[in-house]
């Protein structure tokens, strides 16, 4: 009886030690506005295809050979907090002004770990009005590209998709009680809920700005979400269409959304501030980027 006793307060004990070291963990968190992330002192002499520290690790990945006969580029990203998805501009204070830069000089000002090239924010689609701008949480233009795919990032960095037409309409500030931090409109949706959208649809220059026609093959950018907190971003040299681009990223990783970010010149992946996707043409000024950066202070 009294052995079963001390079992049962040894138990409790426990509970309340696991409690005690719950509630002292640290949860590093970046503000929701146009700041960057926190400086970092990466020593990749160990392996320099990994960044890791307490609160993100970013691996990337270059295969020359693949069966799309195309050289591409990917990246697994694990964070600890959603507020280190963010995106920056060219212009340090909006994001519609049409101030461009670099990439890899984006990522330099705000201290990315792994950045690439967003949705062109600043181009305009004649008299259909312009793409959708909400970055960071703020709301910059209201006007939507009315045949675009938009991806929505909430507060929790989960993605969403409201496909082109009439779904457009919802609210895009907020999802099931959930704040939008950042919206994008260039697509097509490759992936949604885990399930692949059909050929006849990403390849369809209806639902795309450029370049989604089956027979062009050119250099293309996708982000994915794989799980809570978990992302992949790839990009390719010339060589895929949207079909093709949808079906290796899934050969990649169990991906639960994948959207087409803008691409061609504008495929710009830059990690630890040096761009690893460089070619003759692809460094082309830009007005806006998406990035994740760390949130450790003590780096």
């Amino acid at each position: 009886m009294k052995k079963k006793c001390w079992m049962a307060w040894l138990a409790v004990l426990m509970m309340a030690w696991t409690a005690v070291g719950a509630a002292e963990e640290t949860v590093y968190e970046l503000p929701i506005d146009l700041s960057g992330g926190m400086p970092y002192s990466a020593d990749t002499r160990t392996n320099p295809d990994v960044y890791e520290d307490p609160t993100i690790r970013v691996e990337r990945h270059r295969v020359d050979q693949s069966e799309y006969g195309c050289i591409y580029f990917y990246a697994l990203v694990t964070i600890k907090h959603p507020s280190q998805l963010r995106t920056v501009s060219g212009d340090p204070n909006n994001f519609i002004r049409g101030k461009t830069a670099p990439v890899y000089a984006m990522a330099r000002r705000v201290n990315a770990v792994l950045a690439f090239n967003g949705d062109y924010v600043t181009s305009y689609q004649g008299d259909e009005g312009s793409k959708y701008c909400l970055r960071q949480g703020v709301v910059y233009r209201e006007t939507v590209v009315p045949y675009l795919d938009m991806l929505l990032i909430d507060e929790d960095g989960d993605f969403h998709i409201y496909k082109a037409g009439e779904e457009l309409e919802q609210n895009k500030t907020e999802i099931g009680g959930k704040k939008i931090i950042n919206a994008f409109q260039f697509g097509p949706a490759l992936v949604i809920g885990g399930e692949p959208v059909d050929d006849a649809y990403v390849t369809d220059p209806g639902h795309s700005p450029i370049y989604s026609h089956p027979d062009n093959h050119t250099a293309r950018m996708c982000i994915a979400q794989l799980g809570p907190l978990q992302y992949m971003v790839l990009t390719t040299w010339d060589g895929v269409n949207t079909a093709q681009l949808r079906d290796l990223a899934m050969s990649l990783a169990d991906c639960k959304t994948v959207y087409v970010l803008d691409g061609g010149n504008s495929a710009q992946l830059v990690y630890l501030k040096a761009q690893i996707n460089k070619n003759s043409h692809n460094q082309r000024n830009i007005p806006d980027a998406i990035y994740f950066a760390s949130a450790y202070p003590d780096n």
